[in-house]
């Protein structure tokens, strides 16, 4: 054993410890100064200089801005390409509206008359169209005015058999009076009217037209026997007066037929006349109470009532096509014309109207009336635009916001526009100066930068040129530089060639 071991071995376990560590230290820096003695001798740097830079790689190359289509693509990309035009685009003012129900196209529907509600046929939110039944009651009062309508109508009809049996009559009578003119033997007329109506006092003229002509056979036979001194003249005035009473007595009875047929042929038309207006009186009570009547046929027969037949059921129907928004009708309940709550309400949401408020700084470019057009947009449906018409402009400010009220009407077949539902209200105001304007469409943004595509003169490569672009109106895009007048551009087609620019750009799969 040497003598450090001896030392190190005969002193404690900590003291061995310390004296191993003193002596790697000692090895460890021995062999750092021979490897910075040889670095520098033999290579002529150290371990501590820096390391060396790594060598710079080459900047990444463009990507291309030119894409190439083929005829058949061109042709099927459908691209057209436009001239840049310089033009003054209209202002756009913007102000917030509101979706309102058109008021001409919103009703309530209430019962005319009192009834108890037997049956409801739609539920809230239906859609229904003009005609379609709503609501059945049953009303005694409505049966009442449909039962009256049916008795007038049976007064009418025997009141029309009646003027027809007097016209006839009256014709008869006529006729008859135009033979017994003509001196007609009795029998012969006995024979040619036995078939037909000549009213009450058809013997009792006829009878007198029969003793007139005994009683003027009887004064020619007395003439004749008194020029042949057969008779003296006392026979022959005694059968000439009695030829004269007879004839005052059948032209006072033929007077009288004549007058009474006539009148009684009055009389019977003026009551087709008064049953008739009882017939149109009665079906306008029935149309005040809503009942659905429908032309009323005057000259329609009468007809007899069943006992099948429902005469108080009243059903209300659609006015016109619509959406139930609101419903109270509920089975058995009593309903009268009277209640503060409808049974419905029917609005027309094919069309809705828009109410816009338009501030001061933005009166000069209010629309100039009825007509304008006008945009709406809204959150609920992004980019989205609705179109809209000008139906009122406000004639005066209101006092307490200070804007001009603003009304539009739009189309609404989809029903996207709600009432209630908040929207952007757009339209033009003056124009700006003219600058270079190109179609919306041409317009595209590729990496975030916004710019068009202008074609080669081979009619084949189109290369993407990046722009200022402006505000848009009217469908087209202010470019405020980048672009000279006159300058073609894709106008349609651009996202087809913005879609083949970022896949040609797009590196190729290992």
């Amino acid at each position: 054993m040497s003598w450090a071991s001896s030392i190190i071995g005969g002193r404690p376990a900590r003291a061995r410890l310390a004296w191993a560590g003193l002596a790697a230290g000692a090895i460890a820096t021995v062999v750092l100064a021979v490897t910075l003695s040889h670095d520098r001798l033999f290579h002529g740097n150290t371990l501590l200089a820096a390391p060396a830079a790594p060598e710079a790689k080459p900047a990444a190359a463009a990507a291309p801005t030119t894409v190439e289509l083929t005829a058949e693509k061109i042709k099927a990309a459908g691209l057209r390409t436009e001239p840049v035009k310089a033009m003054a685009l209209p202002t756009v003012v913007s102000v917030p509206g509101t979706i309102e129900v058109n008021v001409d196209r919103r009703v309530a529907i209430r019962p005319r008359v009192a009834g108890i509600i037997r049956e409801v046929h739609v539920i809230l939110g239906q859609k229904v169209e003009a005609g379609e039944p709503l609501v059945t009651l049953d009303s005694a009062d409505l049966g009442t005015a449909r039962l009256n309508l049916r008795a007038r109508q049976l007064e009418l009809a025997t009141a029309r058999r009646d003027a027809e049996f007097k016209a006839t009559v009256a014709a008869n009578v006529a006729e008859l009076l135009k033979a017994l003119e003509k001196g007609a033997p009795a029998a012969q007329l006995e024979k040619q009217f036995a078939d037909k109506d000549l009213g009450s006092r058809r013997s009792e003229l006829l009878s007198a037209y029969a003793d007139l002509g005994v009683a003027s056979h009887e004064e020619t036979i007395a003439a004749r026997l008194v020029q042949n001194n057969v008779y003296g003249p006392h026979k022959a005035e005694v059968t000439m007066h009695v030829r004269e009473g007879k004839q005052a007595t059948f032209e006072g009875i033929r007077d009288q037929v004549r007058f009474d047929v006539r009148q009684q042929k009055l009389l019977a038309d003026e009551q087709v006349v008064r049953a008739e207006a009882a017939v149109i009186d009665a079906a306008q009570r029935l149309r005040i109470l809503g009942a659905p009547v429908g032309k009323v046929d005057l000259n329609a027969e009468a007809k007899n009532p069943t006992a099948a037949e429902d005469v108080t059921a009243y059903t209300i129907v659609a006015p016109f096509d619509g959406t139930i928004t609101a419903r109270a009708a509920v089975l058995s309940q009593r309903s009268e014309p009277a209640d503060a709550t409808p049974l419905f309400m029917l609005a027309d949401l094919d069309t809705v109207r828009v109410v816009a408020h338009v501030y001061e700084s933005d009166f000069a470019a209010l629309p100039g009336g009825p007509g304008e057009p006008l945009r709406l947009t809204s959150a609920a449906f992004p980019g989205r635009t609705f179109e809209a018409k000008v139906i009122d402009v406000g004639k005066e400010v209101e006092p307490t916001s200070r804007t001009v009220r603003l009304l539009g009407e739009a189309p609404n077949p989809e029903g996207k526009l709600r009432p209630n539902m908040p929207v952007r209200v757009e339209f033009d105001g003056p124009a700006d100066a003219p600058s270079p304007t190109v179609p919306a469409a041409a317009v595209v943004e590729i990496d975030g930068k916004a710019g068009v595509f202008l074609p080669e003169k081979d009619g084949r490569h189109f290369t993407f040129h990046p722009v200022k672009p402006g505000r848009e109106s009217a469908g087209r895009r202010a470019v405020l530089s980048g672009l000279a007048d006159g300058r073609p551009v894709v106008a349609d087609g651009a996202f087809v060639l913005k879609s083949e620019l970022i896949l040609q750009n797009e590196p190729e799969e290992e």
